[in-house]
């Protein structure tokens, strides 16, 4: 996995467009807003509030924090293939980063911040934009899921040491719901506030303007696998 690749991971928790030909430019790109809780994580709290999240796979990325009053950093993530910005929104300061690994091997991780040591396995590549395919290859248990809204809804169930991870979707269109894992601490739920396919914007994916940004050299030596 290249440097930028590596920024985005450290990221989720921030464009030029000269390596990518306005010919390539995808359609639509998924917009994703999602929100988690679980025990130890305060209503109203920083790690409790909603972030943004967009996906045009395989060369751009969006993601929006939201703002963190105590630590004053409001971040600001955007991937545009090969390059990476990730800005500070409140002090209006920034790094760029140009990715020397291969082209197309963009990721967005689903973070478990509950799981620092890795304990449950593979859900390390678990990622937003393909839970279900991510749900199905790995043979989740596909059962009658909640009603909510009083709607049915299909879940998916895997087990992992330690944990039970669950996805939640509408049985139509298979759209997640929510997302979350049984663990000894408690329950810990993504909920999807939205998951929608939109026009691809290519504006969301431009280089911030009135920012001060530091370049970070390449590093291909440094490259993570």
């Amino acid at each position: 996995m290249g440097f930028l690749k590596g920024i985005l991971l450290l990221s989720c928790a921030g464009l030029v467009f000269g390596a990518e030909p306005q010919s390539k430019a995808p359609a639509t790109m998924m917009k994703i807003v999602v929100r988690l809780t679980g025990p130890g994580i305060q209503p109203g709290s920083f790690s409790s509030l909603p972030k943004t999240i967009y996906s045009a796979a395989p060369h751009f990325a969006r993601i929006e924090d939201p703002p963190d009053a105590r630590q004053k950093i409001q971040k600001l993530t955007i991937i545009a293939e090969p390059d990476a910005y990730s800005v500070n929104l409140i002090d209006r300061k920034g790094t760029h980063a140009v990715d020397q690994g291969r082209a197309g091997d963009l990721h967005l991780p689903v973070i478990l911040p509950f799981d620092p040591k890795h304990r449950l396995g593979n859900l390390d590549r678990l990622e937003f934009g393909s839970e279900v395919e991510f749900f199905e290859d790995a043979g989740a248990k596909k059962v009658a899921g909640p009603i909510i809204n009083s709607k049915p809804t299909d879940a998916y169930e895997l087990k992992f040491a330690g944990a039970t991870a669950t996805l939640v979707v509408k049985p139509d269109t298979k759209t997640p719901i929510k997302l979350s894992w049984q663990t000894p601490e408690g329950l810990y739920t993504y909920e999807y506030i939205s998951y929608t396919e939109v026009p691809f914007d290519r504006t969301k994916f431009s280089k911030p303007t009135g920012i001060a940004f530091r370049e970070i050299p390449s590093d291909t030596a440094g490259e993570r696998g």
